[in-house]
This record gives C-alpha cells, sequence and structure tokens, in this order.
C-alpha cells in the first residue's frame, strides 16, 4: 500500500474528525465545550455564543492537524515565515536565546524548523509531555537528515525541582530554550496562587502569566525572542517571529519580568483574536483566569418584554454533566451548582430554543428569571 502523503494525510484527518465530533452526546466534551465557552464570553466577548462551539471544535481538530504535522517534514513546506530576518535567524544559530511561544496554530512546527536549521536547543515542556512525547521528539530530531549528532536536542522536563539550575547550564553551554508562555505546567501548578506568577492584561480580562521566562532571561543576560503559528488556510500556515527582547540589566529582575510578560502577551492577544480556534489555551486559562471586567459576561440582561416563552441565557450559564451528576455553570465567575436532573432536563430545553413559561412551576420561573439564567424570548 503506498504511503499517503502529508496533504492526503491531513484531508483525511480533517474529514474524519468533521463527520465524527459531536458534543452533546459526550459528557467530557460537553462539559469542556462549556468551560470554552466561558473564557471567551469572558475574554471576547464580542463574539456571539453561536460560534462558541465551532471555535471549540476548531481548537480539537488543531490540536490534532499540529500532532500529525510535527512529525511531518513535508509540512513545512506549507509554512510561510514571517519576520524571519537574518538578525533574528543569525542570532538563533550563533547565540543562546530564550524562544517563547505559544500552543497557537500549528505550533509544533517550531521544532522542525529549529531542527531543519541546524540550531542547538532544548524543549522545556511538562512530566506527561516528557512521558508521552519524548521518546517521539527525539526520533523525529535523530531522523531528519544531518541530524546525526543528538547532544543539539534534549528535553528538560518542567516539573523537576531544579529545573532552573538546569536551564541556566543549558543556555550557558550555548543552547536554546524553547518554553511556551502559556503552558499550565513547568512553572508550579496552574493557579492564581504561585509566587512564579504575575497579574497581565489579557484581552479583556486579566491573567496570572508565568514570568520566570522573563526573569530567567535577566538572570542569564540572554535575548527573548517570541514565535508563534498560525494558519490562514491548510495551505498556509504562518510560522511568525518578533524582534528580540533584550534584557535590560539596570532594571530590577523581578519589574522586567513582569514588564516583559505583559509585553510577550501584548504580542499575541492580536493573533489570538483574529483566530481563536487555533488557540489550545481556551482549554485551561479558567486555571489562571483574573476577572475583572463583570460586564457582559456577568450581570444580567432580563432584556425584553414578558411574554409566554422564555430561553436559557446561553451566553452567561452553561449546563453538562459530570459522571451522571448535573451542574449549572455562571460562566462570568466560573461558579459551578449542583442542580436537579429535572432542572437539567429544563435548561436543555431552554438552551435548544424557547419554550413556554409554564413548563416550570414559578417558585422555580422566579428564581431562574431574578439570577438571569433565563430571559424572555
Amino acid at each position: 500500500m503506498c504511503q499517503l502523503t502529508y496533504t492526503e494525510e491531513r484531508d483525511r484527518l480533517i474529514n474524519d474528525f468533521t463527520a465524527a465530533f459531536t458534543t452533546k452526546e459526550d459528557e467530557y466534551l460537553n462539559g469542556q465545550m462549556n468551560m470554552v465557552s466561558a473564557a471567551l464570553s469572558n475574554y471576547l466577548p464580542a463574539i456571539d455564543f453561536e460560534k462558541h462551539e465551532s471555535i471549540y471544535k476548531d481548537i480539537l481538530l488543531h490540536k490534532k492537524l499540529s500532532i500529525l504535522e510535527q512529525s511531518n517534514y513535508e509540512s513545512l513546506e506549507y509554512v510561510d515565515m514571517e519576520n524571519c530576518t537574518d538578525e533574528i535567524l543569525l542570532l538563533l544559530k550563533n547565540k543562546p536565546t530564550i524562544i517563547c511561544t505559544f500552543h497557537t496554530g500549528s505550533y509544533r512546527l517550531l521544532n522542525l524548523f529549529l531542527m531543519k536549521n541546524k540550531i542547538p536547543y532544548s524543549l522545556v515542556v511538562g512530566e506527561d509531555v516528557v512521558q508521552r512525547d519524548g521518546i517521539q521528539f527525539q526520533n523525529i530530531y535523530n531522523s531528519l537528515p544531518g541530524n546525526a549528532d543528538e547532544n543539539n536536542f534534549s528535553i528538560i522536563d518542567a516539573e523537576k525541582a531544579n529545573v532552573g539550575l538546569q536551564m541556566l547550564r543549558e543556555l550557558k553551554r550555548g543552547r536554546s530554550l524553547v518554553l511556551y508562555m502559556d503552558g499550565n505546567t513547568g512553572s508550579g501548578a496552574a493557579t492564581t496562587k504561585n509566587d512564579n506568577r504575575c497579574i497581565v492584561d489579557f484581552l479583556h480580562q486579566q491573567i496570572y502569566a508565568r514570568k520566570g521566562i522573563a526573569f530567567l532571561a535577566h538572570a542569564a543576560n540572554v535575548p527573548i525572542i517570541t514565535a508563534t503559528s498560525y494558519r490562514k488556510s491548510n495551505e498556509n500556515i504562518k510560522l511568525k517571529f518578533f524582534d528580540p527582547i533584550f534584557p535590560d540589566l539596570s532594571k530590577e529582575r523581578n519589574l522586567f519580568a513582569q514588564e516583559t510578560t505583559q509585553q510577550i502577551y501584548d504580542l499575541i492577544a492580536p493573533i489570538i483574536t483574529a483566530y481563536p480556534g487555533q488557540w489550545e489555551g481556551w482549554l485551561y486559562i479558567h486555571k489562571v483566569a483574573n476577572i475583572i471586567n463583570m460586564d457582559k459576561a456577568s450581570v444580567g440582561k432580563n432584556v425584553g418584554m414578558p411574554t409566554e416563552k422564555v430561553s436559557l441565557d446561553s451566553f452567561r450559564f452553561g449546563i453538562f454533566k459530570i459522571n451522571g451528576t448535573s451542574f449549572l455553570l455562571r460562566k462570568g465567575s466560573y461558579s459551578f451548582y449542583t442542580i436537579t436532573d429535572h432542572l437539567y432536563d429544563i435548561l436543555t430545553k431552554c438552551s435548544m430554543g424557547a419554550v413556554k413559561k409554564d413548563c416550570m412551576e414559578d417558585s422555580l420561573f422566579n428564581q431562574l428569571y431574578e439570577q438571569g439564567v433565563i430571559n424572555y424570548v
């Protein structure tokens, strides 16, 4: 049997995914989709709720495409470099740098690019990624033409206690580092209570972001090059580099780390806004969210004159089940409430279209209406 080309594999993957994907019948997918919807409502409130599910599907599809493309050298033929200047390429090849990237687009192609250009580097990822993909990463590197020297690539477990010292040693050896700014591992648990994080403005809200990348750059006196990927079409994958950020050693280290972390998120925000379905961060941003604007996603609207029909305010509320237990999600605050299966069934009908308000008891209707869970239509 003939081996499929990259484009044949890609097109088959897209067709198979599109044909088989469904969220409503799968508890896990439906719950995850509601969390993504909450994130979109909070951070990109201009996007209508009706688009949230398709964005969620795009996120999962791009994850699969990224995995396919990381091990397929042919995929580089469809990559268009942006701002990969001679200065940046010389810097990457001749000086240790911290390459800061995000889980956007076909983000794993950055590894193929570095390997192809014989740039020595260490990939810093969480323990689960090391165990799941570590051997595959090494095999991909070894399989590329001219990469017989295994010392030019290594993987660092971001969960190790001495990871900071290990990264410093790699930089002093002249090897660059690739780190994910938006990763939820590697700087301690992904939580708002963490000394390795700082608050940054991001889109319509704030997040507790990893500041350790910029902190390390200042300590090692090496530049940061931010790189990101996005897909304009299946035939046109972008790999964009931003101008290097050089440490300001006259500035206090923690202050530099906070200001630089904000600067990096300001660089990536327009791309995530333009291509929201290509950022995996929506799957876990709730772990580091800092909601400061409690307007459209959190404040009750109760619009419309009283009528005989009502519907669920799906922009602000969601419903899902975990292990058979029904939950109501207030998206603006990421608050969960257990509800009865009876109420879950009612709200499910309300989420699918207008229903007559007499399908529920007056007391229940009043409570849901006062909380803004349902609105007149």
